[in-house]
């Protein structure tokens, strides 16, 4: 069978990115779809590999960039999925970034949202995000389409679960994961058990000797995905605190598993971790120790559908031919 979808998912290596791809090869292996080309695996986005899939010779059918830059070159439909949030900041968080990091994203955003007018199709995986969109390029309202990003409901492996906290974000300067670990240790330190620890995906390089060392905290570094689900089934909680998303894996994770996870109570965060979520309000100790512990104690029923991969997908790739 000819390949009528093409897919590029050129991109970083974890992360959120890196878990979407999983799902994706997920759902090829097990429809054995032999419409879909996909293209780009092991790449980084950069000018060349932007350059080169736009002049070879692909299928005549839809093209999806599932890395933020639309297909440009006229012909086959359009589609794009624009997750990365930095791309669309409001005034007050872009000035909240750090000098370094605002150097890097200017350029880049410019680029995203020159194709994203390419696009005849876009995806944001949450309301918010689709908000974010429409207000930096109104004139997308139209074409933008909210769907919850795919998680099987197999992804992580059933296993007793232990009384650990695990913390699995990516630290990256606008996140701010300094502090808000430092916020968590603080809320608690007094009024939880002090067996319970917060397992953190970082390295020592990434947070300050006093911190790393503190009884509560575990660091764990920066883990492949297989082994950074085996730590998540072990897990009682997730805690999950950053403010600019685009999605959140670990909350959907949450909710498809049945597991309580800790982040700030916002509609977006209500949207994708449901019932899942153990909200709290940043810079209030109280509620943070309050969430904590009603995540340490509290039963949450597993909710995979909204999240149901094969659905997400056979709507995304279309019916095959």
């Amino acid at each position: 069978m000819t390949a009528t979808v093409t897919v590029d998912v050129a991109g970083g290596p974890m992360g959120g990115a890196a878990r979407y791809r999983a799902e994706l090869y997920r759902y090829l292996a097990r429809s054995n779809r032999q419409d879909v080309r996909v293209i780009g695996n092991e790449r980084r986005i950069d000018p060349g590999w932007l350059v080169r899939r736009e002049i070879a010779k692909l299928t005549r059918g839809r093209r999806i960039a599932v890395n933020n830059v639309s297909f440009i070159t006229p012909g086959s439909e359009r589609w794009t999925l624009l997750a990365n949030p930095l791309d669309f900041l409001t005034e007050d968080e872009w000035s909240n970034l750090h000098p370094s990091q605002r150097a890097a994203t200017r350029p880049r955003a410019a680029v995203v949202h020159l194709a994203a007018r390419r696009s005849d199709v876009i995806i944001a995986p949450c309301t918010a995000m689709a908000d974010r969109i429409t207000r930096v390029l109104p004139s997308l309202q139209n074409r933008v389409v909210v769907r919850l990003h795919p998680v099987a409901p197999d992804s992580i492996p059933s296993m007793p679960r232990g009384q650990a906290i695990l913390c699995p974000v990516l630290f990256s300067p606008y996140k701010h994961m300094v502090a808000r670990i430092k916020e968590w240790v603080t809320a608690v330190d007094e009024h939880i058990d002090p067996s319970i620890r917060l397992l953190v995906t970082a390295n020592h390089s990434e947070v300050p000797f006093p911190l790393a060392s503190h009884s509560r905290i575990k660091l764990v570094g920066q883990l492949p995905l297989t082994e950074l689900l085996q730590l998540w089934a072990r897990s009682r909680a997730i805690y999950f605190p950053t403010g600019i998303e685009s999605f959140g894996f670990p909350l959907a994770e949450a909710r498809v598993h049945g597991q309580p996870v800790i982040a700030r109570d916002t509609a977006q965060n209500r949207e994708i971790a449901g019932q899942a979520l153990c909200g709290f309000a940043v810079g209030d100790a109280d509620s943070l120790r309050y969430a904590t512990e009603l995540a340490l104690t509290t039963n949450v029923a597993p909710d995979p559908a909204p999240f149901d991969p094969d659905a997400y997908f056979d709507w995304m790739l279309g019916s095959p031919r």
